[in-house]
This record gives structure tokens, C-alpha cells and sequence, in this order.
């Protein structure tokens, strides 16, 4: 077999049967949207990924998956103008709440997904292309067809590496296997096929984690398990408790063994 016969697209559908995770629908981003806003503004993913951008100040960019503005909002002090895009109306809402409390001025929201056409909702070609953390996709091909042909000078994504945010230890507590399904390195092989030769950054976050209490703490890990039963309840409630200490703040410090590790894989047109 040669590398040319491999098809990595099918091979990343394949992959993604067997995955422990269920991509959530628009309604469960939506009832998430508060809690998701709250921990991600200041968060320190945003600072790295922010550093490997270096946008010009006279771009526009599109921020596509833009959640309630975690990129778009500090994007939006560097850059002429942002359009941030997402399927759920209650993310865009936030955001646009947000940049109206700081005074920004120049981000366009539109709710919009993968899968409608983009040119009817007026979203056009944009010097810089992102989507951070939101490639949850039927058809990775042609997602990534749409971001390079919506872009006219650079795509900046990121895709998660190995188990990402999802704890191995966590999904062994509630008597789950944990199968993540395939990572970045099927992104990069199909941007190769694709005749898109792409850089490769990591970010590499803290495995601490900081929670208002303990009930956010369980709430944040629960989101990982779809429809966990009262015994998985349990074995979550002792995967906490195991892991929690209290911070002189008031404010607590959940402590996983593995590190999250997420690809920012980028390349000029």
C-alpha cells in the first residue's frame, strides 16, 4: 500500500464511530453557554493560541465555532474586524453582551454551522480564517475546504492531541473505556493530500483546574459523560473528591494526572 491510497478523511469517519464522545446538539451548547463563558474568557488556552496567530491589524478575520467570543473578543483589539460565527444563538448572545460591556465595536455575529452556505448568510472571504477547538464535523475534507477557500491569506485551527480534554482517569472512574477517536495527526496527513502543507504548534495546558466550588467542579467532569446513571454518579462523586482541595480564595482546584494537549496546525494561502 502506498501513501497516496490512503483515504484519511474515511479513515477519520471510521475513527469517530467507535469515539466515547457524542458531539452535543445546539440546545446543549446552548444551556452550557453561561458556565462555558464564565471559564474560558480569561483562559490561558486563548493566550497561547492568541501568541501564534500574528495577524496584521488591517485584517478581517472569521472565527468560526466562536462560542460566546473566547478568541473573538481579544481578536478584536488586534485586528480591524471580526466576524465570529457558531450554532448556538445563546453563545453569540453572550457575546454580544460582552462586547458591548467593553466597547467593542467591530465583531459581526452570525449563527451559522458547517453545514449551511455560507454565502447566503453574507459571510464572506476574510484575510484570516480560525477555528479553535470546533472541528465536531461529519466531513473533515470538506470542512477544511471551506475554511481555506473562505480564507485569503491564513487558516490557524486547533485539534486535539490524543485524549485532549477528556480524562483517561475520569471515564476509568465510572467503569467507562475512553475511546477519543482519531486526533490531528488524521488533520495533517488529509491537508497533505490536500496539497496544504501545514505547521504544527502545541499547547500544552495545566492539569489544575479552578472551580468556584465543588458542584462546578462535578458539573464541568459530568459534561464529558453523556447520560451517566446513578451508579457513574457515584464513581464520579469519588473521582472529585479524590482530586478537589480548597484554595485559600474560597474557591477550589480540581488536579488531573494527564496533561491536555491540543495541535494548532496553520498554513498561509
Amino acid at each position: 500500500m502506498k501513501f497516496q491510497d490512503l483515504d484519511w478523511n474515511q479513515m477519520w469517519q471510521e475513527g469517530r464511530k467507535g469515539k466515547s464522545w457524542r458531539g452535543r446538539k445546539k440546545e446543549d451548547w446552548d444551556k452550557r453557554a453561561p458556565s462555558f463563558a464564565k471559564r474560558n474568557m480569561e483562559s490561558l488556552y486563548a493566550q497561547r493560541f492568541l501568541a501564534l496567530l500574528q495577524p496584521e491589524p488591517t485584517w478581517a478575520a472569521l472565527d468560526f465555532g466562536a462560542g460566546p467570543g473566547t478568541l473573538a473578543l481579544p481578536l478584536a483589539k488586534i485586528v480591524r474586524q471580526v466576524t465570529a460565527a457558531d450554532f448556538s444563538p445563546a453563545m453569540l448572545k453572550i457575546l454580544n453582551q460582552e462586547a458591548a460591556t467593553v466597547g467593542t465595536n467591530n465583531i459581526r455575529t452570525v449563527q451559522a454551522s458547517w453545514e449551511d452556505d455560507w454565502q447566503q448568510l453574507d459571510i464572506e472571504p476574510h484575510d484570516l480564517v480560525i477555528a479553535s477547538r470546533s472541528l465536531s464535523v461529519k466531513n473533515l475534507e470538506a470542512a477544511l475546504t471551506k475554511l481555506n477557500n473562505w480564507a485569503t491569506k491564513r487558516v490557524v485551527i486547533s485539534d486535539r492531541v490524543g485524549t485532549g480534554p477528556f480524562d483517561p482517569d475520569l471515564f476509568a472512574a465510572v467503569g467507562r473505556p475512553l475511546a477519543p477517536g482519531p486526533d490531528y495527526i488524521y488533520t495533517v496527513n488529509l491537508l497533505y493530500q490536500m496539497e496544504i502543507h501545514a505547521s504544527v504548534n502545541f499547547i500544552d495546558l495545566e492539569q489544575k483546574r479552578i472551580f468556584t466550588n465543588r458542584a462546578e467542579a462535578m458539573e464541568s467532569c459530568r459534561w464529558m459523560l453523556h447520560q451517566i446513571n446513578p451508579e457513574e454518579e457515584k464513581g464520579l462523586a469519588r473521582y472529585v473528591d479524590q482530586r478537589l482541595e480548597s484554595l485559600p480564595n474560597a474557591t477550589v482546584a480540581l488536579t488531573r494526572r494527564t496533561p491536555i494537549r491540543w495541535a494548532v496546525i496553520s498554513w498561509h494561502k
